[in-house]
């Protein structure tokens, strides 16, 4: 059981960090951010574009998101409701990536093989928070 709680709470830990890096980047350096995404998920649009507007609050969600999710790590039943949060954002995700998956692919140039990875490590991601809510 051990393990479990090991892996369960490195899965947060991961998706913190995911969340912190690519919210603080958006935050602090939003144009730069902008290759540092296209690098991480393949999304490209340039630098000077009027998108880069959005990632200073996006960016903040993201840095929100990670801060918070790293609460279960400490106490997984006082922080339960943490978990349902984080659930409901990843659902959310799956539900973005599979029903807009047409036009984000051809809105942010990424190719349907990348989209698909990431949507399995994001449902990964979910099935293991899924776990947790399950069995603590």
């Amino acid at each position: 059981m051990k393990l479990w709680h090991a892996l369960a709470n490195l899965n947060l830990v991961v998706l913190a960090a995911d969340h912190l890096t690519t919210g603080l980047a958006g935050v602090l350096f939003p144009k730069r951010a902008a290759g540092l995404y296209q690098r991480l998920f393949g999304a490209r649009f340039p630098a000077d574009s009027p998108l880069t507007a959005i990632l200073r609050p996006w960016g903040a969600l993201g840095v929100f998101a990670g801060l918070t999710g790293l609460l279960p790590v400490y106490d997984p039943v006082r922080y339960r409701a943490v978990l349902f949060a984080l659930l409901s954002l990843v659902v959310v995700r799956i539900f973005i990536r599979l029903r807009y998956d047409s036009a984000t692919l051809q809105f942010f140039g990424l190719s349907r093989a990348r989209n698909y990875f990431h949507l399995y490590l994001v449902t990964q991601c979910g099935a293991i928070i899924a776990l947790q809510l399950r069995w603590w």
